[in-house]
């Protein structure tokens, strides 16, 4: 008997339904819905969920892509990008 079917969370509802979109394209079955985490008392502070039917490589790619994430998913995002070098002490202000 196959166990529960992983959940992907994406904050935007723009990111998950390009993934719906583009997975149902590809032969997915999709299932989004909204969920609240516990303490979220706003209901557009609610994350969007997305369950896929079969899930497989492709579809940990597609979140990748998409900006989805995966409950216990370790795995780094790319490399954060540099900016300017930051100054070693605070600034100081002549007074006149």
């Amino acid at each position: 008997m196959p166990g529960p079917r992983p959940e992907i969370f994406f904050d935007e509802a723009d990111d998950a339904t390009e993934l719906v979109k583009a997975l149902q394209s590809e032969g997915y079955t999709t299932d989004l819905r909204r969920e609240a985490f516990a303490g979220d008392d706003d209901a557009e502070d609610r994350a969007w969920v997305l369950v896929v039917t079969p899930f497989d490589d492709r579809v940990v790619e597609m979140v990748d892509v998409y900006g989805g994430w995966m409950p216990g998913d370790e795995r780094l995002p790319g490399e954060p990008v540099e900016g300017p070098p930051l100054p070693d002490a605070p600034k100081r202000l002549k007074r006149e």
